[in-house]
């Protein structure tokens, strides 16, 4: 009978350990894997359990280190630049950058106390950096010229340069999350990171999802307030100061007859995100007659329900229809708010808000009604809410 040499099983020894590590090494792999995903699915599938399943491979997964004030400084030509830096310093070392003149001296927009106006290192034609700047305009002889400045923010224009962590134009989205994580505000084709007053905020092509644009914002809510210019207001936008904190959605707005109104105009509005942590939604009528135009505002709706702690992406869809059959108007809504964002771009999910109107022609919300309409899944499409909402009895009376 062979007897087996040590030599075999010293190699059948390392041959069981082999395939244990590598068994042991999946398992891990395949577990840490499930519980990334896992953790990934719960954050980013809001009502609908299966729905964002395909996406989760899309998602980065990354912890970066919370951003510090350092991180919003960049470097140009061995030249620290941040909140302090000084206008008059820089000009005294790179001048004004080549074509500054023909470029009308920087000028951005200005109302005859201050002026915008930008600085483009090494040229204007082709920069690799933009400084903007607000200037107080002041009188010396009987020339206009740069009074007090400051740097409201700077914009990277080339892959060039790179922010303190690294980034630059041409990185890909999944890189921005790998550095920086998820943002505080996210819009279509934006991602905003802030730290107190400071703004980073990245632009990417929505087809490439690749960076085209790197800004930080230093000063410019400041520079906002000092500087009340026609060149900041849209000339459709609403004249009346109520709505000043809004933009009008105006593919969502109509020109409607409401029972109890009459001819009236509904607008839709989404609140600025310049100014507010959460981009939220807002719904007004509006006088329909250029007679009254000093008295536009008729009435105001009730908190939208979509804006409970979300941010709102965009409004989708509104109708207009007595649902409840009693007589009187009632309005759904549908908009989307943003889930997160993935190496792909933002993800969003539909929410449903509806306005029943009472008997003496002011609007209320039934949160539970809605509430149930989200969480079923019967808020992706007008008809699914109106054939939800056409099997309850609802009076509101």
């Amino acid at each position: 009978m062979h007897k087996p040499s040590y030599c075999y099983f010293i190699m059948l020894i390392f041959l069981v350990l082999g395939v244990t590590a590598c068994s042991l090494s999946d398992i891990n792999t395949y577990n840490n894997e499930k519980t990334a995903t896992a953790k990934v699915k719960q954050e980013s599938m809001g009502y609908y359990p299966d729905k964002r399943t395909d996406k989760v491979k899309n998602i980065v997964s990354a912890d970066p280190k919370p951003l510090q004030e350092e991180d919003f400084e960049i470097s140009y030509q061995l030249h620290k630049i941040d909140k302090k830096t000084d206008i008059k310093e820089l000009i005294y070392k790179w001048g004004y950058g080549e074509g500054y003149d023909s470029s009308n001296r920087g000028y951005i927009s200005g109302n005859g106390t201050y002026r915008r106006w930008n600085l483009s290192y090494p040229n204007y034609e082709n920069p690799e950096i933009r400084f903007v700047v607000l200037s107080k305009i002041e009188l010396e002889g009987e020339e206009l010229v740069d009074g007090e400045s400051y740097l409201v923010a700077v914009s990277l224009e080339n892959s060039k340069l790179k922010t303190k962590r690294g980034l630059k134009i041409g990185d890909t989205l999944g890189k921005v999350l790998q550095l920086y994580g998820q943002p505080s505000i996210i819009t279509n084709g934006s991602l905003l990171y802030s730290k107190n007053g400071l703004h980073l905020r990245i632009l990417w092509d929505t087809k490439s999802e690749k960076v085209n644009n790197i800004s930080i914002e230093y000063n410019m809510e400041k520079s906002i307030k000092q500087q009340r210019s026609a060149d900041y207001v849209d000339e459709d936008a609403q004249p009346d100061p109520d709505l000043e904190p809004f933009t009008i959605q105006e593919g969502q707005s109509f020109t409607t007859i409401l029972s109890g109104w009459g001819k009236v105009r509904f607008v839709s509005t989404l609140k600025d995100e310049e100014k507010n942590n959460l981009i939220q939604a807002k719904f007004f009528l509006e006088v329909n007659n250029q007679k009254y135009v000093d008295n536009k505002i008729l009435y105001e709706f009730p908190e939208f329900y979509g804006n409970n702690g979300r941010m709102i992406d965009k409004i989708k869809a509104v109708s207009f229809k007595d649902l409840n059959q009693d007589g009187r108007t009632d309005i759904v809504i549908i908009a989307d708010y943003i889930t997160g964002v993935n190496a792909h771009g933002i993800e969003t999910l539909p929410v449903t808000g509806i306005y029943f109107q009472k008997k003496d022609n002011t609007y209320i919300t039934l949160p539970e009604l809605v509430k149930n309409i989200n969480q079923t899944g019967h808020n992706r499409t007008l008809q699914n809410v109106i054939q939800y909402v056409g099997k309850q009895r609802i009076d509101v009376n």
